[in-house]
């Protein structure tokens, strides 16, 4: 036997479908994009090919293939991957977070505040309000180079012990070993062991001038200081 569904009934469905229907863009536009791609040289953005222009929404993949690279604008701020690269963006309270998975990512900011790296050794950010132009290479989940141009970057460590690296310096960083129930000495804390590789102003000024080099200045952003 057809069953039969009241006219109000029906009319109660229909109008349920439509308001879902209407929403749906209204629920995609409340995501906002982080970041805006700069340049891009064999790079891709979310497995598709990074275009100029193209938006970059919290989780995008942010990949460089072997010899790529890639620019992004983040409001007042800048990022960059080089070659063999992989990152995201995510938003963190009032700043933008970039989670480098591997790989080596620069940035500036005048808005140090605005801007934290995280990587799988611990977070980098600005270590006051001064406007900031560092480097960090990810060699692994245990390694990595941390290289500061301008102003005073501070690393915390899963931990929270904090390294500061002045303008000028470059630190290697490895992931100390967890405690061993029988240790043949005595047991070695969780966190990062720093190495200083360099403190000398000739190759970091340099290396300064390259990444200057790799890194144009835009219409609506600082790139080096210029």
């Amino acid at each position: 036997m057809r069953s039969i569904v009241p006219v109000g009934a029906r009319f109660s469905i229909a109008a349920v479908l439509a308001l879902a229907f209407l929403s749906l863009p209204a629920l995609a536009a409340t995501e906002r994009p982080l970041g805006v791609v700069l340049t891009a040289d064999h790079a891709r953005l979310d497995n598709a090919s990074a275009t100029i222009g193209a938006d970059v929404f919290p989780g995008d993949a942010l990949v460089t293939d072997r010899g790529g690279s890639m620019r992004l604008t983040i409001g007042s701020s800048q990022v960059y991957l080089l070659s063999a690269s992989s990152a995201t963006l995510e938003p963190d309270a009032s700043r933008v977070q970039t989670k480098v998975n591997i790989g080596t990512v620069g940035f500036s900011t005048s808005s140090p505040a605005q801007l934290e790296i995280q990587t799988p050794l611990g977070t980098i950010c600005g270590a006051d309000n001064r406007p900031i132009f560092g480097q960090v290479s990810v060699v692994s989940a245990s390694q990595m180079r941390v290289s500061s141009y301008e102003g005073t970057l501070a690393v915390t460590d899963a931990t929270g012990a904090e390294k500061l690296i002045a303008a000028g310096e470059t630190y290697d960083a490895t992931l100390a070993a967890e405690p061993s129930d029988n240790p043949p000495q005595k047991a070695v804390k969780p966190g990062i062991n720093w190495k200083r590789v360099a403190y000398v102003a000739i190759p970091l000024i340099a290396a300064g001038v390259l990444a200057c080099a790799l890194w144009p200045d835009s219409n609506s952003n600082m790139g080096c200081w210029n």
